[in-house]
């Protein structure tokens, strides 16, 4: 189905509120690279990095050494996207895939959901179980999960914007990430999908 046309124009409190979660997370001592800096992938002036964060050491940075998240089979994927084109991009239908070697999708986890998910490493593709467990002891429920997840909807143009997302499975090599449903925030028109390895 085709989508519809849609004519944003990004506000100016919009635009401040994502320069304050930039600072918000530099303060904290955790801030992404460029998306050169990760394996990327560039089409009509988007470029979308991505990295895997697979190591208890890479997922203490940003989330802390109590949130083990792969413990609990959450893979964190950390993921940039710079506009260098002259029109905002329009974020708000995006949807990010974890792509396995034989081709099985995983969608990405809303980070609300993550205190709730608990599994034992599946790869993409295999049923979740749910672990219930106590809301203070859950070491799924850092709240840099949900402020450290990619949570932008509207990109302006010469802007960048990073944040986590989360699926629920093990990390393999040869793992992709898929991306689609960027638009031209003025015409509508779909920016060309991206998927890609994310070993560098």
């Amino acid at each position: 189905m085709m989508p519809k046309t849609r004519f944003v124009i990004p506000s100016i409190a919009f635009v401040m509120g994502i320069s304050a979660l930039a600072a918000l997370a530099a303060e904290k001592g955790f801030q992404a690279g460029p998306a050169a800096d990760y394996a990327h992938q560039s089409s009509d002036q988007v470029i979308v990095g991505a990295k895997p964060y697979n190591t208890q050491e890479l997922t203490a940075a940003p989330f802390g050494k109590k949130a083990d998240l792969l413990k609990y089979g959450v893979l964190p994927v950390l993921v940039v996207i710079e506009n260098k084109r002259s029109e905002a991009l329009d974020l708000r239908d995006m949807e990010v895939s974890l792509v396995g070697m034989d081709g099985r999708h995983v969608a990405a986890v809303s980070p609300e959901d993550v205190p709730y998910l608990g599994t034992a490493g599946k790869h993409p593709g295999m049923s979740p179980v749910r672990i219930p467990l106590p809301k203070k002891k859950n070491p799924l429920n850092a709240p840099e999960i949900v402020t450290r997840a990619f949570s932008v909807k509207m990109l302006p143009p010469g802007d960048s914007a990073s944040g986590f997302f989360y699926f629920e499975a093990r990390s393999e090599p040869g793992d992709k990430l898929y991306l689609n449903g960027l638009r031209d925030a003025r015409s509508g028109r779909d920016i060309l999908y991206f998927e890609f390895p994310m070993e560098k």
